[in-house]
């Protein structure tokens, strides 16, 4: 089952036409899964996976395979069946062995990436190569999806036999983003983005010059910078970084951003709809960041600055590149963010380059995958399916580092995931007093020391005088009641009880308000609360036993 002489006797259903989608990595797999609702509901079609050897990146791939219940036969199965159709992401690999007419579509935004040789060597474009699409003289696709025809002048150039299997049919990828743009607060709320926070979407390619390779500490030092009430930061890395490194890895080398509040996006749990979400990307000169200069979104460019090494200079990716505003990693993160943000630019002139076809790429793609298979088309048009649902790794933040301002009867907050090291280089030029919270779980005494407030989520008998006499350094011990209840303890024993009607966003902002208030010189009274563009009165019960 489901191929194979005795196929029949057990097959529930018995298609027309059997199709071999070949995946060569987790991203080429995710671009041909992407390209399975092309199909949907025709029962005359049926998709079987395969994985082609000899990836470096070829980690994980049957793992992910298996994880959506594809079925899956072996290589050496497949090369040795014919087949109606085979689909493949990627150009590498011994494609010409397959019995099926082959589609060969891209794995990202267009074709941009130089290829390398033993002896370091330019070797062409990848996926336009003719060393990829020519063997013994014979051009190995019977079809080439391009998105755009820009790519066929590159594609002469590189291999001009290959032209007449050239078919443009723009982006389906792209396409489907752009049809789910109405579902953008819908994405930000299953991330979790409240609506006065800003989303910063990190996105880094694989390879030395990508985000990630290049600025290594550039993550820990975004959520550190970033007040923790307006931004919120999502890291989107490109599976070759995970595969190829291990996600165990992955995530020891970014313990530190994230216990700063930094959400991890693994591969294929909704990048394309984070890119929706996003306010502000910050990104390399991977596919990701493409898309997301395509919507429209601000892009503040972050690789190594020798990522021309790695493209194509004649590619959209590399015009982009070159006009994109660059992140100066030597510089204050935050005032850099908040430029791009307040002036943003377009850049469709560029990205346009890539994406043709707008809106018909689902059916110029099905089209022609049909008419490769000899069956004729059936039902209306396809109709963009709903993007997946993002979902994102996130650790509870358990220190911050709270500035206050208190002006009348206000205090203004703005609160930063606490992470040791020098100070951040765009600070606010007004003099603001800074506090330490800690939460009571956290284990690293040297912060519990330095703390101005611990706080317990919970209410427990005596905890808060022993607190105090534990923590000389400590002023005021919070017991989270719920999210708009605090009871706090003084270091001289007054106890008071705070409350906020409006429902502040966490419970910690709320011991952090007394304390600047108290600490300015004033007596417990009703205050108004600044803090991440809200504004939120919190009522100071007198003092009373509790």
């Amino acid at each position: 089952m489901p191929i194979g002489p005795q196929a029949r006797r057990w097959q529930t259903i018995s298609p027309a036409r059997n199709v071999l989608a070949v995946a060569r990595t987790v991203t080429t797999a995710g671009r041909l899964l992407d390209l399975l609702p092309l199909f949907q509901a025709d029962r005359r079609v049926q998709f079987l996976f395969t994985v082609g050897s000899g990836s470096a990146f070829d980690d994980g791939v049957t793992d992910f395979l298996r994880e959506v219940q594809a079925r899956t036969v072996s290589w050496e199965q497949a090369v040795d069946t014919p087949f109606d159709l085979a689909v493949s992401a990627s150009a590498n690999g011994d494609l010409h062995r397959l019995k099926a007419p082959l589609l060969l579509v891209p794995h990202g935004a267009g074709h941009n990436r130089l290829l390398g040789s033993a002896d370091g060597r330019r070797a062409g474009v990848s996926g336009l190569a003719r060393r990829q699409l020519v063997r013994e003289g014979r051009v190995i696709p019977a079809a080439i999806a391009l998105s755009h025809q820009e790519q066929l002048a590159r594609l002469a150039r590189e291999c001009p036999e290959a032209v007449p299997r050239a078919v443009v049919t723009g982006d389906p990828v792209f396409d489907r983003i752009v049809a789910n743009a109405g579902r953008r607060d819908h994405y930000r709320r299953a991330l979790g983005v409240a609506r006065h926070r800003k989303l910063v979407l990190l996105s880094s390619t694989w390879g030395e010059h990508s985000l990630l390779g290049a600025n290594s500490d550039l993550v820990a030092r975004l959520v550190a910078e970033l007040p923790f009430d307006e931004y919120q930061v999502l890291l989107v890395a490109h599976p070759n970084v995970w595969y190829g490194h291990g996600g165990l890895q992955v995530r020891l080398w970014l313990g530190d951003a994230r216990e700063a509040g930094l959400m991890l996006m693994p591969p294929r749990r909704g990048w394309q709809a984070a890119l929706l979400a996003a306010d502000v990307i910050v990104g390399d000169h991977g596919s990701v960041t493409f898309y997301g200069a395509a919507l429209g979104r601000p892009v503040l460019l972050a690789s190594s600055g020798r990522e021309a090494e790695e493209l194509d200079p004649g590619s959209p990716t590399a015009a982009l590149c070159r006009v994109l505003p660059r992140l100066d990693p030597r510089r204050g993160l935050r005032r850099q963010l908040e430029t791009v943000i307040a002036d943003p630019r377009t850049h469709e002139e560029v990205t346009s380059r890539t994406l043709a076809m707008p809106g018909r790429a689902e059916s110029l793609l099905r089209g022609l995958a049909y008419r490769l298979m000899d069956l004729p088309e059936r039902g209306h048009s396809p109709v963009s399916a709903p993007l997946a649902e993002p979902w994102a790794e996130r650790d509870e933040v358990l220190a911050f580092s709270v500035e206050t301002e208190v002006q009348g009867s206000s205090v203004s907050l703005r609160r930063f995931p606490f992470a040791p090291g020098p100070d951040r280089d765009d600070q606010d030029d007004r003099v603001r007093e800074v506090h330490l919270v800690v939460d009571a779980r956290v284990l690293d005494r040297r912060l519990l020391e330095n703390a101005a407030i611990i706080v317990r989520d919970d209410t427990e008998p005596r905890w808060a005088e022993e607190t105090l006499r534990r923590y000389p350094g400590c002023h005021l011990a919070a017991e989270i009641v719920d999210t708009g209840l605090v009871h706090l303890t003084r270091r001289d024993g007054q106890r008071l009880e705070v409350s906020a009607p409006d429902r502040p966003p966490d419970a910690w902002c709320l011991p952090s308000a007394v304390y600047g208030w108290l600490t300015s010189g004033h007596e417990p009274r009703d205050i108004t609360i600044h803090l991440g563009g809200q504004h939120l009165r919190i009522n100071i019960t007198p003092p009373r036993p509790f």
